[in-house]
């Protein structure tokens, strides 16, 4: 069999074997490739009463701290295992998981011999999604405005596949639920004094026909339509952020960071998280359909939403509302699930500032006093380190009128959105409500140091980072990571319209300092990680199921662990 003739046949055999088409033949393929799937025992009961998670255990990849050596985490049906990037490594980090006992590393995918077989030096390993008998992952280049690359592994023998040309930045890697297509969103970030800007875009592989070159189509999607002049240039909102230093194109400007991928395979959705909008794409087409900007969150006593703004007041907790102050929602990851045939989208709204040498588009609110009218409503609040002082704004305007609103980054919650991007839901002031409520000590601490309450109340408060949907029998849920809290938060959102809180968990002990040395304010002094302060920075949430049982997996970036949480329900007595 030539080498063409084998990516086919291995195309084929893997996604018959891991849940693709039924034939009689299928049985033979399995046992040619070695391939051994795990049978679907997941219950597909709808369960009753309130969810709730217990940790089964967790896999500590090391004991550096803050190196990314967990970040990505992505369960495969077909081995039962799960897939960790390891940043720090530049490689995939192998866990066997079961329903009793803590994530062990059985394996390590080096990334090294695909990027050198693809010709590029690797600056890191972002991303990695696992599906039917395959792990795609995303690699950045070692000079991260060039173009990056996405390889393909098989998921039982780990060996490499194929590689695929990525755009600038793959910062987020997906296999459809088909198999048929992988997508990278590839951010396309300047370079540190703005010099080079390369162009945001999305990357679509179609696997559909085989892996090799002559078999796999690569499509690279870009925005150069949407620039002043282009042919789509009147479709792109007004309210879409294009802030980039003079002379960005759109096509530059526009940054995606995470994409969910609809349950058919036919969609694409795109954060386009610094411009504060979502691209849509239709996926066999290749082509952007819309962009969609997301508007913005009010922060006045009419909306009932409050925060606590800054880390200079009393302390946690000192919630309150303003006029003419609103959040971008900038959301992070994004996953989808359905409703009655209707497609919603999830998005962890985390928000995002630009810091590249001179440019900065964010200034503290004692900063924009020159700039805010004697008039505008929260001119004297923004004196106050009790109140809007310390908050960090969006600066992209010369002056401030008196009617004009503020904008803060981030909403400080999720949201649901229809399959056109329009709001459906957003959560509010609820997240910080409840860890507040949870844990009135530690609100809005950092993931850094085990000694710092109150401290990003002034940035983006809990920062929620991670999202993942997952239904069992007629009920969904939507799992919610806060990156730097550090704690999941899990609702029901069977009914899009009016989610209902489940429950609230952080694995983080903070009574024990983050590294075995820390200085005065708790931060880490050796690099050396403490096992004991738990999971620090949740970046991913991946659920699967085992036995019939339901789990989650979370990726945590500081202190590199891979926590498995199993799903529980409780009745009400």
């Amino acid at each position: 069999m030539n080498a063409k003739a084998l990516a086919l046949a291995i195309s084929a055999a893997l996604l018959t074997a891991c849940g693709g088409d039924d034939n009689k033949d299928s049985k033979t393929a399995i046992e040619a490739l070695g391939i051994e799937c795990v049978a679907d025992t997941a219950s597909h009961e709808t369960p009753t009463g309130t969810l709730g998670l217990s940790l089964v255990g967790t896999y500590v990849s090391g004991n550096d701290f803050a190196t990314s050596s967990a970040e990505i985490v992505s369960y495969d049906t077909c081995s039962g295992k799960l897939y960790v990037i390891n940043a720090k490594d530049a490689s995939v980090d192998v866990l066997s998981v079961s329903d009793s006992a803590a994530p062990a590393k059985t394996g390590t995918i080096d990334l090294a011999s695909a990027a050198s077989a693809a010709g590029i030096s690797i600056g890191s390993a972002n991303s990695v999604s696992a599906k039917k008998g395959l792990v795609a992952v995303a690699i950045e280049a070692e000079t991260k405005q060039n173009a990056g690359l996405i390889a393909l592994y098989r998921s039982d023998t780990l060996a490499l596949i194929g590689t695929y040309t990525a755009g600038a930045l793959p910062d987020m890697v997906t296999l459809s639920a088909d198999g048929h297509y992988i997508l990278s969103a590839n951010e396309g970030e300047p370079s540190s004094d703005y010099s080079v800007d390369p162009q945001g875009s999305v990357t679509i592989v179609d696997i559909s026909e085989g892996f090799a070159a002559d078999k796999a189509v690569v499509k690279q999607i870009g925005f150069t339509d949407f620039n002043t002049g282009g042919s789509r240039a009147a479709e792109l909102p007004a309210a879409v952020r294009i802030t980039g230093p003079e002379g960005t194109t759109v096509a530059q400007d526009l940054e995606p960071e995470y994409l969910t991928v609809s349950s058919d395979s036919s969609t694409a959705w795109v954060a386009l998280q610094e411009n504060n909008a979502m691209a849509i794409i239709n996926v066999a087409e290749g082509t952007v359909t819309a962009i969609k900007a997301l508007g913005e969150k009010s922060w006045n006593q009419a909306s009932g939403n409050q925060l606590d703004a800054s880390n200079k007041d009393a302390g946690t907790g000192q919630f309150a509302s303003y006029e003419q102050l609103a959040g971008l929602y900038m959301p992070d990851t994004l996953a989808n699930f359905e409703v009655n045939g209707e497609t919603y989208i999830l998005s962890a709204n985390e928000g995002d500032g630009r810091e590249y040498g001179d440019y900065l588009d964010e200034a503290r609110g004692g900063d924009l006093t020159a700039k805010v009218a004697a008039e505008h409503p929260l001119k004297a609040a923004l004196s106050s380190n009790n109140e809007l002082k310390r908050l960090k704004f969006v600066d992209d305007r010369e002056t401030i009128a008196a009617g004009d609103t503020l904008y803060a980054f981030g909403a400080r919650s999720f949201s649901i959105w229809n399959s056109a991007a329009e709001l459906v839901y957003d959560s509010g002031d609820d997240i910080a409500q409840r860890v507040y409520a949870a844990d009135p000590e530690h609100l809005n601490s950092d993931h850094e140091s085990n000694d710092s309450a109150d401290s990003r109340s002034d940035d983006k408060g809990t920062e929620p980072e991670a999202m993942e949907a997952a239904t069992i029998g007629s009920r969904t849920f939507a799992f919610v990571g806060l990156e730097r809290q550090s704690g999941v938060m899990v609702y029901e959102v069977t009914d899009p319209t009016a989610p209902v809180f489940q429950t609230y968990v952080n694995n983080r002990d903070f009574t024990q300092p983050v590294c075995t040395e820390v200085n005065d304010d708790g931060e880490c002094d050796n690099d050396t990680y403490n096992t004991d302060a738990g999971d620090l920075g949740p970046e991913s949430i991946d659920y699967f199921s085992i036995n019939g049982k339901h789990f989650i997996a979370v990726g945590n970036e500081v202190s590199g662990t891979t926590s498995v949480y199993q799903l529980n329900f409780a009745t009400a007595q």
